[in-house]
């Protein structure tokens, strides 16, 4: 099938890569045999089209839904403008608010990072597509950058966990790619946050091609 990579994250010491399938608009997230995500230096890039051979994850937990296994692979082509090709196939999932999110289910904690709580109810899926109604603003704390959603004195921040390089204002209504975290905190970790999937950007669509080069790993850590 053709697969779009439409994203890639850092999750420890590997990349999360998203992908939509062209015939069906369907989210995929792209793992090795063993369930493993991909490598740093995976060939993947935003914006490349590959021709993918894949079965499902044989135990999907929800949220987490998209899970694949690529069992063969052979790169196509490039899209020569992400936002252009996304509003065209009109699989924007979400406008406006940050609380529109995932079903409207998002909590949020105290210094403002949002989470579908764990046992509780599940959004119908954990990747997508978002144009916010505000420009989101860059603000890095404790060595980790997060972008803010202006929401008067309660905080909306959401961890960027993606590869291409920040910028000070993401303007408002611009293509958002957000995507809710494996559980957290593990479990018996002494970390007091809340336990659940958090909300994290995956990155953006501006201009044409995304950039894409690597920065330095994120912790595991990257809600708080």
């Amino acid at each position: 099938m053709e697969v779009l990579i439409v994203s890639k994250t850092h999750m420890s010491h590997n990349a999360c890569v998203g992908g939509l399938v062209l015939s069906n608009n369907r989210y995929v997230r792209l793992l090795n045999n063993g369930n493993y995500n991909q490598p740093t230096d995976t060939d993947f890039e935003v914006g490349d089209i590959w021709d993918l051979t894949f079965t499902n994850r044989a135990i999907l937990q929800p949220p987490h839904i998209e899970d694949v296994i690529i069992s063969a692979k052979s790169f196509l082509r490039r899209v020569d403008n992400m936002p252009n090709f996304i509003r065209q196939r009109n699989i924007i999932d979400w406008n406006g608010h940050i609380n529109n999110l995932f079903g409207r289910l998002l909590q949020w904690t105290n210094s403002g990072s949002g989470y579908i709580p764990y046992g509780g109810q599940m959004p119908n899926k954990s990747v997508g597509f978002w144009t916010a109604d505000h420009d989101l603003i860059r603000v890095t704390f404790d060595s980790k950058t997060r972008f803010r959603y202006p929401n008067g004195n309660n905080y909306r921040n959401i961890s960027y966990v993606g590869y291409q390089d920040t910028i000070a204002t993401i303007p408002a209504g611009t293509i958002l790619r957000v995507s809710l975290s494996r559980i957290f905190p593990p479990e018996n970790s002494e970390i007091t946050a809340p336990r659940g999937y958090y909300l994290q950007l995956s990155g953006w669509y501006i201009n044409g091609q995304q950039n894409n080069r690597p920065v330095p790993p994120i912790a595991d850590d990257l809600p708080f």
